[in-house]
């Protein structure tokens, strides 16, 4: 029978959202909780032996209280063999007195969770499995030395299935220029002697959908979306590990809440009607949409963008916007800036007829006499 664990990283419970409404900001810090709910629930559903979470559980080692016991109470639901919760660079574990990793033990109680904060190797056997997983925590949130080099000259017994959890960059998969972030190289992973790395701290999964085999390592990326940076729907691993080390994977998304950005250049009112079809097609309920939109437009077509946009706005939790749309130039444009007869009206005008052989250059004719315009 194959050890059955989901795999999950980077949930970042606590991360505050300032940036947003109060109502928005509520609703992104609940979804941190209920992705993670999800993903108990699913591994309840499947049977997992193993809950495994590689680092950044929390966002910082000064999350409240109330968050460390809110978030224990969710994982004391998972009906396996253990919760593996590993400390990451966010809410690393500096030594014995560290006050959150305090409080998650005491929240733990007589439970299947086990906060792995010190380097350790640690074995489970049941009625189908013999498994030895090696903890390498984060003892703080920036160093330039991987916290893996002692798992290669452990001792492997050959009838065991060997994992190792740490948290940290991976060279050619994540950027860490500065050598900040516990910066591992697949080459020293692969010979540390193990089966497989479960691993934290990228937020962008890895293997890629697809991949056979049996990975060196496995980066499932955020649970659930934290910003527009984030272009998954949120991630986790499902990973099935045969006694004979051949392994079958499969790729969950326990996110609910999407953020998207389009960056669009609107020239035409077929571009307004693009995008209006573009967020039309998105989930709105569920997703915090970001607009970055540049472009040139008559008046009208600007009052039409504007038009669609307001009606838009009630449709997403949260709809951001950021417009650099300058007005284009036609004969009614510029009569309003310029009486006709003087020179500037004169000029515009004739440089707006010749448009099609020498597109653009009666917008720059009027932003170079617009400068030279006194203040």
């Amino acid at each position: 029978m194959p050890i059955r664990i989901l795999h999950t990283a980077d949930n970042h419970i606590g991360l505050s959202y300032s940036r947003y409404p109060d109502v928005v900001r509520d609703r992104l810090l609940e979804e941190r909780f209920s992705a993670l709910e999800r993903l108990v629930a699913t591994a309840n559903e499947r049977q997992a032996h193993f809950f495994v979470i590689a680092g950044d559980l929390f966002d910082k080692v000064n999350v409240p209280k109330s968050l460390v016991e809110r978030t224990v109470k969710i994982l004391r639901e998972f009906h396996g063999e253990a919760v593996l919760v590993l400390a990451g660079n966010h809410d690393y574990c500096e030594g014995p007195d560290s006050k959150l990793w305090k409080w998650f033990r005491n929240a733990v109680g007589d439970s299947p969770v086990i906060a792995l904060t010190d380097q350790e190797a640690r074995a489970f056997h049941g009625d189908d499995y013999q498994v030895r997983f090696y903890a390498c925590p984060c003892p703080s949130k920036h160093a330039k030395e991987p916290v893996i080099g002692w798992v290669a000259d452990e001792e492997k017994s050959p009838d065991m299935l060997h994992i190792g959890i740490a948290h940290g960059n991976v060279e050619g998969l994540g950027l860490d220029a500065d050598q900040r972030y516990f910066n591992m190289s697949e080459d020293e992973l692969r010979k540390a002697g193990l089966h497989t790395w479960l691993l934290g701290h990228i937020h962008v999964p890895s293997p890629s959908p697809g991949t056979t085999g049996r990975p060196v390592y496995f980066m499932p990326g955020i649970h659930t979306p934290d910003s527009v940076k984030c272009s998954h729907p949120g991630h986790a691993w499902w990973i099935e590990l045969e006694p004979d080390a051949s392994c079958r994977h499969e790729q969950l998304s326990p996110g609910a809440i999407r953020f998207v950005r389009f960056t669009r250049s609107l020239n035409h009112a077929a571009d307004i009607a693009a995008l209006k079809a573009s967020c039309a097609a998105l989930d709105a309920p569920n997703t915090i949409l970001d607009l970055q939109l540049t472009g040139r437009l008559h008046e009208a077509e600007i009052t039409e963008l504007n038009q669609a946009l307001d009606a838009l706005q009630p449709s997403f939790p949260h709809l951001s916007r950021e417009q650099d749309i300058a007005q284009a130039l036609d004969a009614a444009a510029i009569a309003k800036r310029f009486p006709e007869g003087t020179l500037p009206h004169a000029l515009l005008q004739s440089l707006l007829a010749d448009e099609q052989l020498h597109p653009g250059d009666a917008h720059l004719a009027l932003e170079l006499i617009e400068s030279l315009q006194p203040a």
